[in-house]
C-alpha cells in the first residue's frame, strides 16, 4: 500500500518536469535569440536547442521506465525515486527562473 501512495505524487512530478522541461527550451531558445549565452556547456553550439530537445526527451524517457518499472517491481525503491524526482523538479526550477529572470532584465 505504502508502495502505491508514492507513485501518485511521481506521476505528478514527471507532468511537472515535461512542463519544466519545455519552458526550460522555450525560455532558452527566446534568450538564444535574444542575445544570451547557453550556460550548459555540454550542449553550446549552433545545435544546441536541437540536442537539448533530444535530450530531455531521452531523460523523460528514462524517468518514465523508472516509474513504470518501480511501480512493477518495487525498484528502485519508489520513496527514493521521489526524493531524486523532487530534487530534479527542484533544481529545474531554480533553472527556469534564471532564464526568466535573464529573459526579463535583458
Amino acid at each position: 500500500m505504502a508502495r502505491l501512495q508514492v507513485i501518485a505524487p511521481l506521476w505528478r512530478l514527471f507532468s511537472i518536469l515535461v512542463v519544466l522541461q519545455a519552458a526550460d527550451l522555450v525560455t532558452t531558445y527566446y534568450g538564444l535569440i535574444g542575445g544570451a549565452r547557453e550556460g550548459n556547456i555540454f550542449i553550446r553550439g549552433s545545435h544546441a536547442m536541437v540536442i537539448a530537445a533530444i535530450l530531455k526527451t531521452v531523460a523523460l524517457g528514462f524517468f518514465l521506465v523508472l516509474i513504470l518499472r518501480s511501480r512493477i517491481s518495487g525498484r528502485p525503491e519508489p520513496a527514493r525515486l521521489l526524493t531524486m524526482a523532487s530534487r530534479v523538479t527542484i533544481m529545474y526550477v531554480v533553472i527556469l527562473v534564471n532564464n526568466l529572470a535573464i529573459l526579463l532584465w535583458r
